[in-house]
Parts: structure tokens; C-alpha cells; sequence
């Protein structure tokens, strides 16, 4: 583990920069700027922000606190996550990326762990001092499983683009560059986050967030094992995780706690045939409170199709969403290569809506945060009950009746061909 208090980061010429964010209301309107990485792929610069006519390019924040679903153009972020951890566990964050700037020089990324050493199949040659908080790539076909876990922290926590700006995050390096995991890369990921929950230089808290955008299996072919970890094990040590745990990682109900916010995808026939969520760990959402599984929806406000039809508890933006990446410390997936889609991308959404309530309330349960989340009075234009019952995440305080949102008129991001 590398401490990264002391670690310079830039922070970029922007409407919504971290330093300078003094008002509670930012626009989401932004553009952006293509950024020749070869002769065939780009990446993006996020441009200056607030121009009406530019597209509503960080619809993902504008969504969420909405009810209706008619996006505004605007999002509020009071209670912005200040005091709050979010542990990523994915295939490492860029630490030095100014979407992590704490605007005096230093990063937000405060820890990184990669516990994914005995994960051959699939590793990069690459080369990194930590992979954890520089992760690396040989080939623009490891980039988008290396820029994975950047992509997933900077929608949780980024300073411009991120649900919870000011929280703090710890990165857990489970998934190597192909994604690949197995449940002992799990539950050493879980035994990571329990140590930095009691260093006394991790922000002392009550309850912490932790993001799984990824799901994973006992063994890997080709990647031997004698002795693999059971799925009931790391079951186990979460549900000990949610209710409170002290720093052996024992349960104790005065302990840390911690929330889990699980990706739903049906991404790689990831729902099985019927559709319905059927991979660890995202199948444990319906049967453990603390624990919940995320679905998606798209700029229109209606169910996002990569989504499980089944097992989801709640929505969030997971379509065509730009984030963070790793070829540059102010780079983006934006238009082109057509943003970033998957459920991998609408759990952080959640993750910084709970380390939002977890400012302003900081004694706040696992269960508690899902009661408070799942109570959302927001739906999809086409609410179902395989959908989540159309219930989409919002961040507004004190909300009414329940309302069944419209669909807009016309999309309000455009996409590239």
C-alpha cells in the first residue's frame, strides 16, 4: 500500500474546477475535446462547461437529481461527500488523474491495494510501480479494462464529473487488465479494505462505501488454484462487513461498517438466459440489507437494455456516460469511442449518493443507507417490476408522492454512429 496525501495532481481549467466550486448549483452542460491518441483512437477533454447550447454531456448528474426525469441542466451538490471513503474494488484508479485533485496539490486517492497477483490469465506485461494507483496497458485492447476502475472512481468521486466530489477514495485492485477476478482476489480485497478502514491515517468514520463494478468466479481456466475461496466465504465476510467489524476484521457491532454497491449488467450474458441477475456478487442484493444491486437507464428515462431484466433494486445512468481515463491525467472516454455503457458505470452513481447522505448524516447503517436509497420517489417513463419498479436513484432532499417521469421529447445526449 502506497499513501498518497503527499502525491501532486493539476487541476484543469474548468467551469465545475474542484478549487474554485463555491456555489451548490454547476452546469452539466459541457463540451468536449477530441484527442488524437493514434492514427485510429482518441480520447476527450472536458471543455468549459455552462453554454446552453452545448450538449448535456454530464446527463448522469443532472438525472439524479431530478424526479420527473425532464433534465434541467443543472446539478446541485450540496453535501458533496466531505469526510466520507469509497473503496473501489476494480482494476485500479490513476490516482494522479485531476478528476481526484483535492484542488491544494494533492489527490483524493488516498490508498491503493492490488491483491491481484495470483491472477495470471489475462495480466498485462505492462509495468507499474502500484497498478493499483497507476494502472497501465500494453495495447488499446487492455485500456478499456485497465481504464475501468479510473472510469468507475471518477463517477463516485470525481471532482468535475463525479456524484460526491469531496469524498475520499481507496483503490482495491481485484480485476487485472482483462477484468478477470476470482473470489480469493475478493476476499483479500475485503481483508485490504478492513486494514485501511483502522490505519489510524485513513479518515475515521462509521460506515464506508464500497463499489464492486465487476463479478467474479471461484476459478479462472487456466489459471490454477488447489484451493479456491467458496463463494459462501466471501458472502460471509461481506455480511459480517455490512453489520460491523473490528480491526482483526472479527465482527463487532460496534465496528467499522460498511455498505456494498454491487453492478447488475448483462453485459458478456451476465443475467443468464432468463435475464435475471446470476453473478456473484450481484445476486446477493435481494437477500441482504446493506447490500444492493444496480440496474441502469438511459438519457431518455427508460430502462437501458444491457441491464438485468431481474434481481435489480435500483437505477441509475448507465448509458452512455462519460468518464474518466487513464492515457492522460485529463482524458476522458467521451463521444468517441462512444462513452462508456454498463451498469459498471451506474453503481459508482450510487456509491456517491451514498457517501452523500453519509455527509450529512455521518452514523448512517448500510441498511439504512439502502432503506433511504430504494425510498426514492423517481421512476423510469416505463416502470416494471423486473425494472427495479422504475426506481431511479435521485439525490433530492425530502421528496413527494411518487412520480411516474415522462419521457423527453428527444435525447438529450448525442451519440456517434
Amino acid at each position: 500500500m502506497i499513501p498518497l496525501r503527499t502525491l501532486a495532481v493539476g487541476c484543469i481549467a474548468l467551469a465545475l474546477c474542484h478549487a474554485a466550486r463555491a456555489q451548490d448549483t454547476v452546469s452539466t452542460h459541457c463540451r468536449e475535446v477530441e484527442v488524437a491518441l493514434d492514427a485510429t483512437h482518441t480520447a476527450s477533454r472536458l471543455d468549459r462547461c455552462g453554454d446552453p447550447a452545448a450538449p448535456d454531456l454530464l446527463w448522469h448528474l443532472d438525472r439524479i437529481d431530478q424526479i420527473d426525469g425532464i433534465l434541467d441542466g443543472q446539478y446541485h451538490r450540496r453535501h458533496a461527500g466531505a469526510g466520507t471513503v469509497v473503496y473501489v474494488m476494480d482494476t485500479g484508479v490513476l490516482a494522479s488523474h485531476a478528476e481526484f485533485s483535492s484542488g491544494d496539490g494533492t489527490t483524493r486517492v488516498i490508498a491503493g491495494y492490488d491483491v491481484t497477483q495470483g491472477v495470471a490469465v489475462g495480466a498485462s506485461a505492462c509495468r507499474s510501480a502500484n497498478k493499483a494507483l497507476r494502472p497501465c496497458y500494453d495495447d488499446m485492447a487492455e485500456l478499456i479494462g485497465s481504464s475501468h476502475g479510473t472510469s468507475v472512481a471518477s463517477l463516485a468521486a470525481g471532482t468535475n464529473i463525479g456524484v460526491a466530489p469531496d469524498a475520499d477514495i481507496v483503490s482495491i485492485r481485484v480485476m487485472n487488465e482483462s477484468a478477470l477476478a476470482t473470489t480469493r482476489t475478493y476476499l483479500d480485497g475485503l481483508s485490504a479494505i478492513v486494514r485501511n478502514a483502522w490505519d489510524p491515517a485513513t479518515p475515521q468514520f462509521h460506515t464506508a462505501v464500497v463499489n464492486i463494478s465487476g463479478w467474479v468466479l471461484e476459478r479462472l481456466i487456466g489459471n490454477p488454484d488447489p484451493r479456491p475461496v467458496p463463494f459462501a466465504a466471501v458472502e460471509q465476510k461481506m455480511r459480517e462487513m455490512i453489520n460491523g467489524v473490528d480491526a482483526m476484521g472479527r465482527p463487532d457491532p460496534n465496528g467499522k461498517r460498511f455498505f456494498f454497491v454491487v453492478a447488475g449488467n448483462n453485459v458478456d450474458n451476465g443475467c443468464g438466459r432468463a435475464g435475471v441477475v446470476d453473478r456473484f456478487p450481484a445476486t446477493l442484493g435481494r437477500t441482504t440489507d446493506g447490500l444492493i444491486t444496480v440496474g441502469g437507464m438511459t438519457p431518455e428515462n427508460a430502462w437501458w437494455s444491457g441491464a438485468c431484466r431481474g434481481g435489480v433494486e435500483i437505477l441509475a445512468p448507465s448509458y452512455a456516460v462519460f468518464s474518466a481515463s487513464i492515457t492522460a491525467n485529463d482524458h476522458y472516454r467521451g463521444t468517441r469511442p462512444n462513452f462508456r455503457s454498463g451498469t459498471s458505470f451506474g453503481a459508482p452513481i450510487i456509491s456517491g449518493i451514498a457517501a452523500r447522505l453519509l455527509a450529512e448524516n455521518p452514523e448512517l447503517t448500510p441498511q439504512e443507507l439502502e432503506s433511504i436509497i430504494v425510498a426514492t420517489p423517481s421512476r423510469i417513463f416505463n416502470p416494471d417490476p423486473a425494472y427495479a419498479g422504475g426506481r431511479v436513484a435521485t439525490v433530492v432532499p425530502q421528496a413527494p408522492a411518487v412520480l411516474t417521469a415522462r419521457i423527453p421529447h428527444s435525447p438529450l445526449v448525442t451519440l456517434a454512429p
